[in-house]
């Protein structure tokens, strides 16, 4: 499954190894975790979701279960403030 970034509603940039989200619907920032940048980021650039919990089962360690539960998890809070779109 690839989801994309809903760049009408977000701006979308790197703040050191974290990232921060402007909500222009909202006018607010939200600033995201590392692991949550790496998500978003693998979204902006077009990665279907096994392959950004690849990505991040290669740079942490956790087991691919885990990590697919993780991802699945904080794609549907991205989806349900609209930051990203099925």
């Amino acid at each position: 499954m690839k989801y994309q970034l809903n760049s009408e509603k977000i701006l979308f940039t790197q703040l050191g190894d974290e990232g921060v989200v402007y909500d222009t619907e909202k006018n607010e920032y939200v600033s995201l975790n590392e692991t949550f940048f790496k998500i978003l980021k693998g979204v902006e650039v077009g990665l279907e979701v096994d392959q950004i919990v690849h990505n991040l089962c290669n740079e942490y360690a956790i087991s691919e279960k885990d990590c697919k539960r993780e991802v699945e998890n904080a794609l549907l809070k991205l989806e349900e403030k609209k930051y990203v779109l099925k």
